[in-house]
Formats: C-alpha cells, sequence, structure tokens
C-alpha cells in the first residue's frame, strides 16, 4: 500500500515537490486498487484537493483500504440511498461501513453486534423513524426484555453515536437527534452493580477443582488453569490482557510484569509489579525455561491459548459439586447451573482490586494497576464486605485510640 505519484512528464522523476497529483496505490487479494487521491476525497467530501502527502496517508489512505476491506470498490464514487428511500438498515451499513470500519475502530465486532440487534428490529423501517422519540423507547422496552439493563444501553449508545454521525453528513440524513434532555435517556445509574466477591474458601475450591481437570476428559487443563487463577487474583489483569502475558515480558530485575499497549484496553502501556517470593513469582520462574516468547499463562507447552470458556465453566461447576454436562454438541456447559452459581472470570479482577484496596493501597495506586482510564471506573470494582470494614476500623482506628 502507498501514496505515490505517477508523474508521465519527460524528465519528471516524481519528486514529491513536482505539480503532478498524488496516487492511491494499493494491492489487495491479487487485486490492484489506483485511482487519484484527490478523486476519492473529493467523492467522499473533501473541500479542496489534497495537495499534502501527509494529509494524503493519514486521513485518505486509511479510509481508501478500509472500504477495499469492506467489500467495495473505492474506485466507484459512493451513491447512498436518498433519506426518502433509505431505510434503517441501509443507514446503519452505511455508519459501520464508513465509520467503524474505515476508522479501523477497536471494537469493531462488539459494535457490528450491536447493530445486528438493531438491524433486526428496526431495520425495515424508514430512517426517518430514528427522529421519532417513541420508535426508540419502544424498542427500548422489546429489546430489553431478554437483556440485560446494561447491554441495552451499550446498544442505544451505539444508535446514539450512529445519529450524530448521520447529523455530521452532507447533506445531513437526521437533523435532530431523539437522544436530547426530554428525549430517549440512557440511564447508565440503574444498571446492575455487581458486588460478586471471592471467598478464601470458594478460591480453596477453584483450586482444589482444578487438579480435577487433569484429566484426558478435560484436555488436561486443571495446571494451566491453577495458574490462571492465581495470575488473574495477583495481577488484576483482564483476560486479555494475561493470555497474552509472554516470558519476555518478565523484568526479573525489577519484578515487574509489562503489559504492552498493544494488549490493553485502553491501549496504555503498564507495569505490574508482583511479589518476589510470592505464589504468582513461583509460576513465573517455571515458565520462564520454555522460552523467552513462550506465554506465562499459555497452554503447557508455552503456546497462545485463545480461549478458557470451556475449561472455566467446568471448573466453577466442580468447584460447586456439579458434574459438567453439555445439552447439544459445543454447546455452553450446564447453562442454568452457572447462571445460579452466577461466577464470572473478571469477578477475579474484581476481586484482586478488593483485596488491593483492604491491605491498603489507594485508589491512585489500583487505578495504574488495573489499566483504567477513570477513577470512577475504579471505584465501581471496589467492593468491601462488612467484615472487612469492620477489621479495617479496629486495626487502623480503635486500635490507635
Amino acid at each position: 500500500m502507498a501514496v505515490r505519484k505517477q508523474c508521465k512528464a519527460k524528465g519528471c522523476k516524481a519528486s514529491p515537490r513536482c505539480e503532478h497529483p498524488w496516487w492511491l496505490d494499493v494491492m489487495y487479494q491479487g487485486e490492484r486498487y489506483r485511482m487519484p487521491v484527490d478523486a476519492f476525497a473529493l467523492a467522499r467530501g473533501a473541500k479542496q484537493p489534497v495537495t499534502s502527502k501527509q494529509e494524503a496517508e493519514k486521513v485518505w489512505e486509511p479510509k481508501f483500504i478500509g472500504e477495499i476491506v469492506a467489500g467495495r470498490d473505492p474506485r466507484k464514487a459512493p451513491t447512498p440511498p436518498t433519506p426518502e428511500g433509505m431505510t434503517v438498515a441501509d443507514f446503519l451499513d452505511q455508519y459501520y461501513a464508513r465509520y467503524v470500519v474505515a476508522e479501523s475502530l477497536r471494537s469493531v465486532a462488539s459494535i457490528r453486534s450491536r447493530l445486528r440487534g438493531l438491524k433486526d428490529a428496526l431495520g425495515a423501517l424508514p430512517v426517518g423513524a430514528l427522529n421519532q422519540t417513541e420508535t426508540i423507547e419502544d424498542f427500548k422496552l422489546e429489546y430489553g426484555k431478554a437483556r440485560s439493563i446494561a447491554a441495552v444501553n451499550r446498544t442505544l449508545g451505539i444508535l446514539r453515536h450512529a445519529i450524530n454521525w448521520g447529523r455530521g453528513r452532507t447533506p445531513p440524513i437526521f437533523s435532530a437527534s431523539p437522544f436530547h434532555k426530554f428525549g430517549v435517556k440512557i440511564k447508565t445509574k440503574v444498571e446492575t452493580k455487581r458486588d460478586r466477591r471471592i471467598t478464601p474458601e470458594e478460591e480453596s475450591r477453584l483450586l482444589e477443582a482444578a487438579d480435577t481437570l487433569n484429566c484426558a476428559e478435560h484436555g488436561f487443563a486443571g495446571a494451566q488453569m491453577r495458574d490462571r487463577i492465581i495470575g488473574a487474583l495477583e495481577t488484576g489483569c483482564r483476560l486479555g490482557e494475561m493470555l497474552k502475558i509472554q516470558n519476555r515480558r518478565i523484568l526479573w530485575d525489577t519484578h515487574q510484569i509489562s503489559i504492552p499497549a498493544a494488549h490493553a484496553k485502553d491501549a496504555e502501556s503498564r507495569r505490574i509489579p508482583f511479589e518476589p517470593n510470592g505464589r504468582l513469582a513461583q509460576i513465573l520462574k517455571r515458565r520462564r525455561f520454555l522460552g523467552a516468547k513462550a506465554y506465562v499463562f499459555g497452554r503447557a507447552t508455552g503456546e497462545f491459548q485463545g480461549t478458557i470458556r470451556t475449561a472455566w465453566e467446568s471448573l466453577v461447576l466442580l468447584a460447586n459439586g456439579i458434574e459438567p454436562t453439555r445439552t447439544r454438541a459445543h454447546g455452553r456447559v450446564n447453562r442454568e447451573k452457572l447462571a445460579e452459581i452466577d461466577l464470572h472470570w473478571h469477578d477475579l479482577r474484581h476481586e484482586a482490586a478488593c483485596r488491593w484496596l483492604v491491605k491498603g493501597l489507594d485508589l491512585r495506586a489500583i487505578q495504574l494497576l488495573l489499566g483504567h482510564a477513570d477513577l470512577k471506573t475504579t471505584q465501581r470494582y471496589l467492593n468491601v464486605t462488612d467484615e472487612e470494614l469492620r477489621r479495617t476500623m479496629q486495626e487502623k482506628l480503635w486500635a490507635r485510640q
């Protein structure tokens, strides 16, 4: 892929300073896409010809590639349906292709899933129906019958952003938004706050159940699951971050684990200290001999493990005295029983934060360890039990008196 000049004038060597126009030149899946940057940009809202290579590379080349990846030929001028004949499905498809894909957002898969739900419920309606508060409220009630409040709010948040994106088109698709002071409201405060804690007894049951997974039926996943549970409670990492930790990211001189920005949800690198003689250090020492590129919490041989859902669900059931069974091939394990136990892997991250707070770490330190951009997010993670509150007051307040 490149932004280059194609100078046919005799004696011109395609110098960046010559007056010939810039061209987009991309090879994708065996097909070559070439066209002037001006022709592509002016057809997509540019106010003037593109004369700067920096603008061509930073603004128009990503959009050019985005349209190719989305399955469209960027050499053809876009012909969006007029608002009079446009449906909600047409509009959401435009939003997905021209913004979500073109801007290379990090959560493309999640947004695509939310848009699919919107299209299933509202796709056949004319796009003007999104201006009506009643349409959104009806969708909100119907969509929320089988989903949590948090899921509904996230879907509405994407719809609100899509409508605002439509208002900024030329010509605008919407003149106003139904998400205003007296219209549709997204009430995030009513979302259910999880206060699930993992007691030392439950942690012991989980670790003991991991030994039961060391059999052919469960793919001999017990040893790895035991290490992952300890790793989650000691580091507070997200599952995706933890599974991508390699031995080369372990800094033994300072006893820290480096999380690169490419693996973090907030795209910010951070370092997590670990106790030199703690149980996590024992795991790291045992796995370091697999090589620098081996994954600490991967497979037994150090290979990358992309998902642990089946092993985790089986582990939770065994820890509660329930034999894991499936209702169908490749289906979820004992869905009803798991709902009753109500324990998710992300609860280990919450538990790590709560334990740090009880041990005396301040909120700012916990925020940095968890990799939160906003301190309010960290505060939602912290659920102190009554016994911990009583013990803290006794040790830090009453004992001093």
